[in-house]
């Protein structure tokens, strides 16, 4: 018998909806967000995993919602954050300015990988249970710094880099109206989006606010 609580708790008809409660409202950027670390969690190998989450935010979140401006619909937010951080701000944004994350997210989480994805799978599926009746009315770009974990002696590494199907190109963001973006980033971006913001820069204004981590702490 699965034991509630617990991944085991968890068949994968149920994993489904709490993506689908995370993708609504995700509009224009829909093609980019990933269904990979939903469909993880379904062959994820230790079932006794706990799905819960915390009720009140990290400081951190509290302080990046602090920073940011007013969404504005010809600007394309972008963040790259710690997985667990990105999701709980994902959520906050969701209640409180309706805001759906496209999760470009290809982490195909293991627990004896570099990507044990033990908090982000308990995340996804506890707080996309709450996101059912969340109301949608704007989406954003969400990546997982954590990508580039560092790795681990005896890990399976299953890390991953951003390509050119994870990320909306020009044509695609001309058809959304997009003028600018405005990206925030956990350190210094990564050089898979180092060379996104690049090509982007071709076109649109980009703004980035790099090391996110000294201005809101790391509790994340």
């Amino acid at each position: 018998m699965a034991r509630a609580g617990t991944l085991a708790a968890w068949p994968e008809a149920r994993v489904a909806r709490a993506m689908r409660a995370w993708r609504r409202g995700a509009g224009p950027l829909e093609p980019w967000f990933r269904a990979t670390p939903f469909a993880a969690a379904c062959h994820y190998r230790d079932r006794t995993l706990p799905i819960k989450h915390r009720d009140s935010p990290p400081r951190a979140v509290e302080t990046l919602l602090g920073l940011l401006p007013v969404p504005e619909r010809h600007t394309l937010w972008i963040f790259d954050l710690p997985g667990p951080l990105a999701l709980r701000l994902a959520y906050a944004l969701r209640q409180q300015r309706a805001l759906t994350a496209a999760l470009a997210w290809n982490g195909w989480y293991d627990p004896r990988g570099v990507l044990d994805g033990r908090e982000e799978i308990s995340l996804l599926l506890a707080l996309g249970a709450k996101l059912e009746h969340a109301p949608a009315r704007g989406a954003y770009l969400l990546l997982d710094s954590s990508r580039h974990a560092e790795p681990r002696s005896a890990r399976l590494d299953n890390r991953y880099a951003l390509d050119e199907e994870d990320v909306p190109t020009f044509q695609h963001l001309a058809a959304m109206s997009v003028k600018r973006a405005c990206v925030w980033t956990w350190s210094t971006p990564a050089e898979d989006l180092a060379a996104y913001l690049a090509y982007l820069a071709g076109r649109l204004p980009v703004m980035v606010t790099a090391d996110i981590a000294r201005r809101v702490g790391h509790d994340g």
